[in-house]
């Protein structure tokens, strides 16, 4: 068996290993909030830096984060209208569900073990435009159709707050700086980050697992299909874009490749609980996305012979 299966398959097997210990009520969806926000304020931070501080820069890194903001903006863009027959509320959740990508909790361990640290370099600036789309975009959106009804106004500080306090995003700047200044770290410390770091992966792919549920009301399916149909739709058609626009095979063209296909972003899940909006459907967006991402990218990782 090739790398490439073999990372698919482990991926498989202790997300089902985290759907199995929650289905048999050895956690709970509450356990894997904590692990969640555990993740943020630790291996994920320390992933960040380590996977920063020897970026060699170079100005097609800069094309990632560029690429990222307009496959979001268009997907929300699409959504903004084909959405505009449903309740305000429906219309947020469903508009909100088109713009970001779930980067660090799914994109991160699967680029790792496929293409080792070397490929976290182009996932880690694909995601600072993928901050951007969440934060600046996606949570803008969600918040406009919240306030909609009453005439309030989004406020536009609290999200840029929200954004600059984001952990994983203050280690980023971080691992840039000390690499931009050339800052050699001790031996020790750079250690103890790359434990931590290590710990990201199994950790991460557990918690998809507890995530994991599909319960949704049949009136909601046709909604659910069209928020999959936007994002696969935009997707493949990039990618399709990035394969034939940039013909060479390099390590860069194939990350973008399998990042234009991530799924949903699970922090509509938190959105979706601080604005009222159905928890319910925010969760079967994020789990049906994560399945079909998962087929997609290991279909065109082996298929185009990406790794």
């Amino acid at each position: 068996m090739n790398q490439t299966n073999s990372v698919f398959l482990i991926t498989l097997g202790i997300a089902t290993m985290g759907f199995l210990i929650k289905k048999f009520d050895f956690v709970t969806e509450k356990d894997g909030k904590s692990i969640s926000k555990f993740l943020m304020h630790t291996t994920f931070p320390a992933l960040m830096i380590v996977s920063t501080i020897r970026i060699d820069f170079k100005p097609a890194l800069f094309f990632s984060p560029l690429l990222c903001i307009a496959l979001g903006s268009i997907m929300t863009l699409i959504g903004w209208f084909w959405f505009s027959g449903y309740s305000d509320r429906l219309r947020g959740m469903l508009t909100m569900a088109c713009g970001g990508l779930n980067v660090g909790l799914f994109a991160f361990p699967i680029i790792e073990g496929i293409w080792g640290r070397e490929g976290l370099v182009y996932v880690a600036m694909f995601d600072i435009g993928n901050t951007i789309i969440t934060f600046g975009l996606v949570y803008s959106v969600g918040s406009y159709f919240a306030v909609k009804e009453e005439g309030a106004s989004v406020e536009f500080k609290k999200v840029l707050r929200k954004v600059l306090q984001l952990p994983p995003l203050q280690a980023m700047f971080i691992g840039l700086t000390i690499n931009a200044l050339d800052i050699e770290l001790p031996t020790v410390a750079y250690d103890f980050l790359d434990v931590l770091a290590k710990a990201n992966k199994p950790l991460v792919l557990l918690l998809m697992g507890i995530y994991m549920s599909f319960a949704l009301e049949k009136s909601q399916v046709w909604a659910v299909a069209k928020v999959l149909a936007i994002r696969y739709g935009c997707g493949l058609l990039a990618v399709v874009l990035l394969y034939t626009f940039v013909p060479e095979p390099s390590m860069f063209r194939n990350v973008l490749i399998v990042c234009v296909i991530l799924p949903i972003g699970m922090t509509i899940l938190p959105f979706a609980d601080e604005l009222n909006y159905d928890s319910r459907i925010a969760g079967v967006l994020v789990n049906v996305s994560l399945i079909i991402s998962f087929l997609l990218m290991w279909g065109l990782v082996v298929g185009l012979h990406l790794a």
